[in-house]
């Protein structure tokens, strides 16, 4: 399989939680993260999602993911997060959320 930038999101994210199974996870979360590398794997992969799904890659809650997806929203690199507790909200990156990610790994060997 090439390197390439999905796929360095991907090995990050299943690092992330190897990490989670040996590690108390408490001491080692990072949920906006989670939730911002999900959402640009699933979507480079043609995949649409959803609130609960982000929520469920991030081990939160959707009222825990929710928060974040907003603040992620807020801090531009969502095109919008969901103002209410609704599992079925869409997940989309920015155009800036999207160039930040693929900045950062371009530089992640």
């Amino acid at each position: 399989m090439p390197d390439n930038i999905q796929n360095r999101a991907r090995r990050m994210y299943e690092e992330r939680r190897r990490r989670r199974a040996i590690f108390p996870p408490a001491l080692l979360s990072d949920h906006a993260w989670d939730i911002l590398l999900w959402t640009f794997i699933e979507n480079a992969d043609g995949r649409d999602v959803k609130a609960a799904e982000a929520s469920a890659a991030a081990m939160v809650s959707v009222e825990v993911g929710i928060r974040w997806i907003a603040a992620l929203g807020q801090a531009g690199l969502l095109v919008s997060g969901p103002t209410s507790i609704d599992p079925l909200s869409p997940v989309l990156l920015s155009e800036d959320g999207v160039r930040n990610i693929r900045t950062y790994l371009e530089g992640v060997a």
